[in-house]
């Protein structure tokens, strides 16, 4: 028997119906997004816009819901092989049904890695894209630059923001100012840390350097107060999200949090989930097999794509509470973001020892 005929054909009907599921998913999911950014259309934001923006966001939305394409597709590729008794004959052939599962295995493995890439390197700058794209629509004057930090206009200054940890804490702050009549630089304050307090801004470890015809004079001073600086209703519309991170930029914020005495958990729960999501794509297309060697091999694809649908729910749900229990009562971020998977993955194994 050619071995790599019969992956080649199981990796093509696993692939056709898992392409079919994920489009069917996140052109779902694009539909209902579509409906809600339309109402909040209006002469600053119309339509086209709108529309724009959501392209900006497929990446993300095609990396989300992988998982559960990889079961429901994954159900109805291989169901109907199943139905037909295909299986069947593979195994009369001298296949067994490890054989089979390996061959599915080594297509989520394939899959898995470039699922990784998607969401560690092309997810966080379309995402920062898509930010950039409605920040400028709300506010002229900011701009999200990757790797940079926040760029801000404030009157006759330019403000550069390292780190938005919140709309009312960042740290890294360079304010250059420049003369009423633009004709160079007036001064530049750097700022390692700022707190947004009622009265304004608490700076601290504040330097100046001013800058006039007499030469270059530098102060430093522990705190201060009265520096022009950004409002913190407008950085909102700014405030990072970790999402928008790759692996190694979350590692560099994650060890600043921790220096800083800040709780991590939150951003240490989404590294981890840059590695839990592409083995969970993995998991499912093993929990699929039970399905299809099982009792249920002779159902109609209806009846496979409701299993998938109800399984993946439950994934959906139990990784959510999982995750959200895990920050709640200060779980390991590290279990919380495998835990699901590796819980599936054990009920998936169960499952396949029982079918013969």
């Amino acid at each position: 028997m050619n071995l790599k005929i019969i992956d080649r054909y199981l990796w093509t009907s696993t692939l056709q119906g898992l392409v079919i599921a994920w489009l069917a998913l996140v052109l779902l999911d694009v539909f209902f997004a579509f409906i809600s950014e339309a109402e909040k259309t209006n002469a600053l934001y119309t339509t086209t816009q709108a529309t724009v923006y959501l392209i900006y966001t497929l990446p993300a939305r095609f990396y989300e819901f992988f998982p559960n394409a990889a079961l429901i597709g994954t159900l109805l590729g291989l169901g109907n092989l199943a139905a037909n008794s295909e299986f069947i004959a593979m195994r009369a052939a001298g296949l067994s049904i490890s054989r089979i599962i390996f061959s599915v295995v080594k297509l989520g493995l394939l899959l898995a890695a470039l699922l990784f890439v998607l969401g560690e390197w092309v997810v966080p700058n379309t995402d920062l894209q898509a930010r950039n794209f409605k920040v400028k629509l709300k506010n002229k004057n900011i701009v999200l630059v990757g790797g940079a930090g926040l760029w801000v206009k404030e009157k006759n200054s330019i403000i550069n923001i390292g780190s938005v940890i919140s709309n009312t804490q960042v740290s890294d702050v360079s304010i250059y100012t420049f003369k009423s009549d633009h004709s160079g630089l007036e001064s530049l304050t750097e700022v390692k840390n700022a707190t947004a307090i009622e009265t304004g801004w608490d700076f601290k470890q504040v330097t100046t350097t001013e800058f006039d015809k007499l030469g270059v004079s530098k102060n430093r001073d522990a705190s201060a107060s009265s520096i022009n600086f950004v409002d913190p209703d407008i950085l909102e519309t700014a405030t990072v999200d970790p999402n928008q991170l790759s692996s190694s930029a979350l590692t560099k914020f994650i060890d600043y949090q921790k220096e800083n005495d800040i709780k991590t958990d939150k951003y240490e729960l989404i590294y981890w989930k840059r590695f839990s999501i592409p083995l969970s794509a993995i998991v499912m297309l093993i929990l699929a097999m039970p399905f299809l060697f099982g009792s249920n091999r002779g159902g109609g694809a209806g009846q496979r794509v409701f299993i998938g649908i109800i399984v993946g729910i439950v994934f959906y749900l139990a990784n959510r509470s999982v995750n959200e229990l895990g920050i709640v009562y200060g779980f390991s971020p590290i279990v919380s973001a495998f835990m699901p998977s590796l819980l599936f993955f054990v009920i998936g194994l169960l499952a396949l020892r029982r079918v013969r």
